[in-house]
Formats: C-alpha cells, structure tokens, sequence
C-alpha cells in the first residue's frame, strides 16, 4: 500500500524579489505538473515581511516513489536554475488527522 505524501519546502526570498520568485515558482510547475503521482501545489505567502522564510509551497503526491522518480528526472543544477533561491525541501506523511465536525 502506498501512503500519500506532503511536499512542504520552505524559501528564503529576499525583500523586492517576492514577484521574480513567484514567477519562477510558476515556471517550475510546468516541469513537474504532469508527473505521475502529482496531485496539487500551493504556493503559500507570509504576511510577515520579516518572516525567515517568505514563501512555502505545500504540494500533494501519491507516494514516495513518484516524488522521488519525478525529481530524479531533473539534476540538481537544472532545479537551482528553475529557482535559484535558499529552500529547505522535506516529504512528510500525516501524524494525526483532525476535522472539525
């Protein structure tokens, strides 16, 4: 059985850079968007123009193995050049699940 994950990568943007980002966000979607096993991508902003970490993106995949097949396609240079700022990339599963009734 395969287990859905969660993309979540945090960006380092700096200030007067948050269009240019979004724009190259935007571009790299196009690289991965019709992978197997991806499901959606949200680009998350900060209200906080002090935040650390200005942008997050939080993307759905089936699994594991699609993320990982769909990212070994492209080399590490080739996604820097996609978007060339500070991320800290990691896939999690979900721990405990709440709905409100």
């Amino acid at each position: 059985m395969t287990v859905p994950v969660v993309l979540i990568n945090l960006f380092s943007v700096p200030q007067g850079k948050e269009e240019e980002f979004a724009k190259m966000w935007t571009e790299a979607l196009e690289f991965i968007k019709n992978e197997p096993g991806f499901i959606d991508a949200n680009l998350h902003r900060s209200l906080d123009p002090n935040a650390q970490f200005q942008f997050i993106n939080v993307a759905h995949w089936e699994n594991q193995e699609s993320w990982h097949s769909a990212f070994a396609k492209l080399q590490p240079q080739e996604l820097t050049k996609q978007v060339p700022f500070e991320q800290i990339p990691a896939l999690y599963e979900v721990a405990v699940h709440f709905q409100r009734e």
